[in-house]
């Protein structure tokens, strides 16, 4: 460590979306509305290009498309009901600060930019495994941690593989 070196990650992850879909729907609709089914299952797919590093800690970006979450809603409109369902995903744009506390692992921290029905500000958080494979190619393993302010606080968690690359 304390060499500049550069890096490429790209990684696919899976998880759940802590969020409480009732609030969310109690201030995002008509009174009266209500949820009737969601699924909070998240995936997502990632890249990262780290440029520089000082010491322990390297600096780079991410670029993600993540789906958080899907949900249906019932809206009383005069004598009927009617029902809408919602697919909620974002883009993504994060400047990382990565913490490397041995070779094979790392913490991330970074602030989100979520484009999402405008920009939605976050905080990403990752602890990260590496298994070498070569000099220059490694398999990250990470469990992410997501927290957005949407329309209620939404917290997507993941686990996460995929390579690095050592430039």
């Amino acid at each position: 460590m304390g060499v500049s070196q550069s890096s490429v990650e790209f990684s696919i992850g899976v998880g759940a979306t802590a969020i409480d879909i009732e609030n969310l729907v109690e201030k995002d609709e008509i009174t009266g509305s209500f949820a009737t089914d969601w699924e909070v299952i998240n995936y997502g797919i990632s890249g990262q290009y780290f440029f520089g590093s000082k010491e322990n800690f390297s600096f780079g970006s991410e670029l993600m498309y993540q789906s958080l979450y899907w949900y249906s809603v019932a809206v009383p409109f005069g004598s009927q009901t009617i029902y809408r369902e919602y697919s909620i995903s974002a883009v993504k744009i994060t400047p990382i600060l990565r913490y490397e506390v041995t070779r094979a692992f790392a913490f991330d921290i970074g602030p989100e930019f979520n484009f999402m029905e405008g920009i939605k500000l976050g905080l990403l958080f990752s602890a990260n495994y590496y298994i070498p494979v070569s000099d220059k190619i490694d398999i990250p393993l990470k469990l992410r941690f997501d927290i957005m302010n949407n329309i209620v606080i939404t917290v997507p968690s993941s686990l996460n593989a995929g390579i690095r690359i050592k430039l």
